[in-house]
């Protein structure tokens, strides 16, 4: 059972900087934490995405398509920041 802790991934986007701290067991996502300037709303969004992302495959797809199904769910809005943008920092986390 191992555990990895990446480095952070830090992306900037149009609403903010994203900054990314992942923790992979067995391939997939086993811990997260996703901190920035970004706005998100409702306030409780960036929790969900979090929660959501939990045993996902630590693959770009799959985290886009999960964000991207997360924002959907909970109508989430986050000016200037798009899910691609999330998925870009925690893609630059496990690269790192």
């Amino acid at each position: 059972m191992e555990l990895l802790k990446t480095k952070p991934g830090i992306h900037k986007s149009r609403g903010g900087l994203i900054r990314s701290f992942v923790f992979i067991e067995n391939g997939k996502i086993k811990d997260i934490t996703i901190s920035g300037d970004f706005f998100l709303f409702p306030e409780e969004a960036v929790f969900k995405i979090l929660e959501n992302l939990k045993g996902t495959p630590a693959k770009r797809e799959d985290l886009l398509r999960n964000i991207e199904d997360t924002y959907a769910k909970e109508n989430i809005q986050s000016p200037g920041t798009e899910p691609s943008d999330f998925t870009e920092s925690i893609m630059k986390a496990l690269e790192a």
